[in-house]
């Protein structure tokens, strides 16, 4: 799972060296294709351009076999991405390039390769995790105001957190608590 999660965040990358927002869904589509069909589970892409874009997500899935799989591209103006995912395998990539810039992840379950990339202007990502086992994230902030909060409740096990943040305001905030 990890090499997904790694291959997926190096398209991320080379969508900020040229490649375009059709090039980054189709070549990450192919990329999870094979794991969709195996685990036959929820699966969203989205991709919006320009002015007020809005996208909220939620998917729950209580079969150990099947996943939660979500990808996101929205570039220019206000570019809001709320996310709620409950379940197994969790997979979720988002990058908003320009503008606001806001991301929010509700998140319960295991097996979680989580990938964020945002550049230019105000980018904030707020992360809510609780109860996982399994967790893989990398946040990538590039340019302005940059600022992430993510809270860690309960017993969160194997996890592994990478955090960028590049230019300007670089605020971050991580709070962990064991119940």
């Amino acid at each position: 799972m990890k090499y997904y999660l790694t291959a997926f965040l190096l398209l991320i990358a080379s969508l900020t060296f040229g490649q375009t927002p059709e090039d980054f869904l189709q070549e990450s589509s192919l990329l999870l294709q094979e794991e969709i069909s195996a685990q036959n589970g929820n699966q969203t892409v989205l991709q919006q351009e320009g002015r007020r874009n809005e996208a909220e997500i939620v998917q729950r899935l209580t079969d150990r076999e099947k996943a939660n799989i979500a990808q996101v591209l929205q570039s220019g103006d206000f570019n809001l991405a709320i996310i709620r995912q409950e379940g197994q395998e969790n997979k979720l990539a988002v990058v908003q390039q320009g503008s606001n810039n806001y991301y929010e992840l509700d998140l319960i379950g295991s097996n979680n390769n989580i990938g964020i990339v945002q550049q230019g202007n105000d980018n904030r990502i707020v992360q809510k995790i609780n109860q996982v086992d399994g967790l893989n994230i990398e946040l990538i902030q590039i340019g302005n105001d940059n600022e992430i909060i993510q809270v860690l409740e309960g017993n969160i096990e194997n996890k592994d957190i990478k955090i960028i943040q590049e230019g300007d305001g670089l605020r971050l905030k991580i709070e962990q608590s064991k119940i």
